[in-house]
């Protein structure tokens, strides 16, 4: 297994906009896409305008595919003026894991 994360800031006030627009649109390309095992939003506890995006793959070359979609680069540039200017996106093999499924607080 593969996982993808992003990690950024957005502009203050604007974590529900981007919120919003990861769950409508960002969320929602994952599921067409070969290899997609599954997606979590985090948002920082400590800065709540401080967040990270950690997809799941079944190969690398599946996650490098998804970076270079044009539909993920369409999203990327429709959530740009969100962005604080300050994020990071790396892949990883995963190579130990113990992840129960967990259920969010609505």
């Amino acid at each position: 297994m593969y996982v993808r994360i992003f990690w950024g800031k957005i502009k203050p006030g604007r974590w529900s906009e981007y919120e919003e627009h990861y769950n409508k649109n960002i969320q929602a390309l994952g599921v067409h896409m070969p290899g997609f095992s599954g997606r979590q939003l985090l948002r920082s506890t400590e800065n709540p305008d401080e967040g990270i995006s950690i997809t799941y793959w079944d190969t690398h070359e599946e996650v490098e595919n998804y970076d270079k979609s044009p539909q993920r680069q369409e999203n990327a540039r429709a959530a740009d003026h969100l962005y604080a200017g300050e994020y990071w996106v790396k892949h990883f093999e995963v190579r130990s894991s113990d992840i129960a499924t967990y259920h969010l607080a609505s």
